[in-house]
């Protein structure tokens, strides 16, 4: 039994389209991942055993995945603006 994909570029027509759809699916990759960076990083912290070289790693993965998670929400809302202002 074959298995069939649909191309996820078959709705583009122009270079704007193109865009959008390369944006859209690195913000879905970066979302999914954020999870697992935060689940790492909290796996550090429970395995640290006190160790503070662990506990600032697990740390600085949590804070780092919810960094990114923050850019990704305000660059969604930014190209939004710009594009409501340039009329796209």
């Amino acid at each position: 039994m074959a298995v069939s994909l649909p191309n996820p570029l078959s709705n583009v027509s122009n270079i704007v389209d193109l865009i959008n759809a390369i944006i859209s699916f690195l913000q879905t990759v970066a979302l999914a991942a954020a999870p697992v960076a935060i689940v790492v990083g909290a796996w550090y912290l429970l395995v640290s055993g006190g160790d503070p070289g662990k506990v600032t790693t697990g740390r600085n993965i949590i804070v780092i995945a919810l960094i990114g998670v923050a850019i990704i929400v305000t660059a969604n809302v930014l190209i939004s603006i710009i594009r409501n202002i340039l009329g796209i």
